[in-house]
């Protein structure tokens, strides 16, 4: 028994109708068919037939998209009609101006068009599949790329990226850069894909503003939009200033999460064993407090856990937990607490670390700190310096940093430039250098100064290491400088490990039976059990009666 092929084609016929692959149908051995839409034979075709009445279509007019966009009618949607609403006599095609015979595709606002001239354009239905045959346009006219809605006039022809280009098949023209544009993009923070889109018509939405430049996006031309939601974004705008997208959404989640509001209260996933709570006067103000998330001094309002020593900045609180970043944008990046108190080492700073990072799970093995993670490696401003700074800026290889003055290694590919190409690079360490430091010898606050503007007598030394200071790098001084000449070397305000929180203590089977301890020794070094000196302040040390047991910080983590 035969089983008919059946389709349903309700919007131009009311019966179903059945597919036939028979390459020649006569009736009456003389008379030859024409297709319903298109009028043209059936000879040589494979075609649908209703089998209640005399209606034929050829498979590729019963397969015709029941609406389309059409580049000479962007404002609408057109909808296909076995013929016109608006005069069932026929129409004239408002492309070609001739007489319209059967199928046409038809706008409320009376714009028709014929199915030939429909077709043209077969690229703003068929974005995905339709390939184009483009050709050099030698005429010199200013136009407007199809594809992603730029103007050009003749004076930009001398770039090839804006040398106008037109398709054979489909009569868009476009620059030559936009030739080759992907179909589909992916946006970070964004969950859907966004597509090419050719023109978007006005029932889908009022006003098009774009994602990044936040510009109105013209409709009538090509843009990339979200099928699933109304995100648009200029082909420009994600083409070509793909780190300024990054910039861009990089910066509004470390915004979102400040602007969420301080709770008196709060369960933190870092800590989920107490609640935490606000405190907006601390009664132990003399101890200096570290701050768990970023290894930075804290001072009220913080959040502390009443039970044990644990304590967060209300911006570290608020972290996002996982941000896509510009140094590593091949994967999210995800914050995660160290909860097995071993150090890290920061990949932007080098510098070891206690308390949180964001690290990608994909690869294993990026990790920055969350203090380098908040500088913007797009577009970072620093007191010091009037230009933004850059990771990523090209042509700028100043060979030092003007903060320490040590040499840019060919390695430091995370060294922070001048966008104006101005003399001037910092570290990611000095970038991040706190503005004010506590020094125990001082009741003020010591402040970062950049210049040699000191009372030093034209004799500048450390007051902590009491060796020469070169004035024309960054130091610290006491602000009260007239009667208080304070002066020291960052490395020195800071200590060795200034983000390792003494007195953690860790498990290291490795190295010694009982747990050890962070510790920084001023006097009495202990020697190092796997170096044998006794010549470093910060150390792991075993604090079991008669365990005499000590191991140098950096011996340890080699």
């Amino acid at each position: 028994m035969e089983v008919l092929q059946l389709i349903s084609l309700d919007h131009v016929h009311p019966h179903d109708l059945i597919f036939c692959e028979q390459e020649v149908i006569h009736l009456n051995a003389h008379e030859e068919i024409f297709c319903h839409a298109c009028s043209k034979s059936l000879e040589g075709a494979s075609f649908y037939y209703c089998g209640e009445c005399y209606f034929f279509l050829h498979k590729t007019c019963a397969e015709l998209p029941p609406v389309i966009k059409h580049p000479s009618h962007r404002k609408h949607p057109l909808i296909l009609h076995p013929n016109s609403q608006s005069s069932p006599d026929g129409s004239l095609c408002d492309m070609c101006g001739l007489k319209i015979g059967n199928f046409l595709y038809n706008c409320y606002c009376d714009f028709d068009l014929d199915i030939d001239c429909a077709m043209v354009a077969r690229c703003f239905f068929q974005p995905e599949g339709h390939n184009h045959h483009f050709t050099a346009w030698c005429r010199s006219d200013p136009f407007t790329c199809d594809f992603c809605g730029t103007y050009s006039d003749r004076s930009e022809y001398t770039s090839e990226a804006l040398v106008p280009w037109i398709c054979t098949k489909c009569h868009v023209v476009v620059h030559g850069k936009c030739m080759s544009l992907p179909f589909t993009v992916h946006l970070p923070q964004h969950d859907h894909p966004l597509i090419h889109t050719y023109c978007i018509t006005e029932s889908q939405s009022i006003v098009l503003i774009c994602r990044v430049c936040c510009q109105e996006v013209n409709r009538e031309f090509g843009c990339y939009s979200c099928q699933n939601c109304p995100c648009v974004v200029h082909v420009d705008c994600i083409i070509d200033n793909v780190q300024e997208v990054r910039q861009k959404f990089w910066a509004e989640e470390i915004e979102a999460a400040n602007n969420q509001l301080v709770e008196q209260e709060i369960e933190h996933f870092s800590h989920p064993r107490h609640k935490l709570i606000l405190l907006q006067h601390d009664d132990d103000h003399e101890i200096e407090t570290k701050c768990d998330g970023c290894m930075r001094l804290i001072s009220c309002p913080f959040y502390r856990c009443l039970e044990c020593d644990f304590s967060l900045h209300i911006t570290c609180s608020k972290l996002p937990k996982q941000i896509n970043h510009p140094l590593h944008p091949q994967h999210p990046l995800t914050l995660v607490p160290n909860n097995d108190k071993f150090t890290l080492c920061c990949w932007a700073c080098s510098n070891p670390f206690h308390g949180f990072s964001y690290r990608c799970r994909a690869c294993f093995g990026f990790t920055i700190d969350i203090r380098c993670a908040l500088v913007n490696p797009l577009e970072f401003y620093h007191d010091s310096h009037k230009h933004p700074l850059s990771v990523f800026t090209q042509g700028n290889n100043y060979p030092q940093c003007t903060s320490c003055g040590k040499a840019c290694r060919e390695d430091d590919k995370y060294m922070l430039r001048c966008k104006e190409r101005c003399p001037f690079a910092l570290h990611y360490g000095c970038a991040i250098l706190p503005r004010t430091i506590k020094y125990e010898y001082d009741e003020h606050s010591l402040v970062l100064l950049y210049h040699g503007n000191d009372d030093s007598d034209g004799f500048p030394y450390c007051d902590i290491c009491e060796q020469d200071r070169n004035p024309n790098l960054w130091f610290y001084a006491c602000p009260n400088y007239l009667e208080c000449p304070i002066y020291v070397h960052p490395e020195c305000a800071q200590g060795d490990c200034p983000y390792v929180k003494l007195g953690t203590s860790i498990k290291a089977p490795d190295l010694h039976e009982h747990e050890l301890f962070f510790i920084r020794r001023t006097q009495d070094f202990l020697p190092c059990h796997l170096c044998s000196k006794n010549d470093q302040e910060i150390s792991l040390e075993c604090n079991k009666e008669k365990c005499n047991f000590s191991v140098h910080f950096y011996c340890a983590i080699l």
